[in-house]
């Protein structure tokens, strides 16, 4: 009775032996959900206004209102889920950030492109717990958190950030 006791009080970031497996096949199924059966999109993330469309026709979302700013351009997805993803313009050309807010985590390897890798790296690195995922490179940083059905992260290459532009922007 005491040893199931024991199973059910191990936490995902206890750093116990228990739940240090426990995280680390969390960490795994998670990267293998994001890896199985999803196929390659063009690069959004460091992409330019093309990789917007087609992000929109490979995620199956609704184009969603235009917002400029001064130094950018935000695009609305509106995923078939519910979820909202924002992909933030440069006035290069470049899309250089991407958040989301909704009952689900979009498709990730569609919406980070090519830095989709890096993040599968970081990610299984840690710098996180079960409610927030931290992923933070010289050219990538990524937060995500939340709790189901109430998700929300951001996504920005902090090179391609518009002059006077700061991530505390990002909605």
């Amino acid at each position: 009775m005491l040893q199931t006791q024991r199973q059910v009080d191990v936490h995902w970031n206890d750093p116990g032996p228990r739940g240090g497996r426990l995280l680390g096949a969390l960490c795994a199924a998670f990267a293998c959900v994001l890896l199985a059966g999803v196929p390659l999109a063009s690069a959004t993330l460091g992409g330019d206004a093309a990789s917007i469309d087609a992000d929109r026709a490979q995620i199956k979302a609704q184009t969603g209102p235009s917002t400029p700013g001064t130094s950018y351009r935000m695009q609305e997805l509106d995923l078939p889920s519910g979820t909202v993803v924002h992909e933030y313009l440069s006035t290069a050309g470049k899309v250089f950030a991407v958040t989301w807010q909704g009952r689900s985590i979009p498709d990730l390897r569609t919406l980070l492109g090519d830095y989709f890798q890096p993040f599968v790296a970081g990610a299984a690195a840690g710098h996180h717990n079960h409610h927030h995922l931290a992923v933070t490179q010289p050219d990538l940083v990524v937060r995500s958190g939340g709790h189901m059905r109430a998700l929300a992260g951001r996504a920005y290459v902090p090179s391609l950030l518009p002059p006077g532009f700061s991530p505390d922007d990002l909605n």
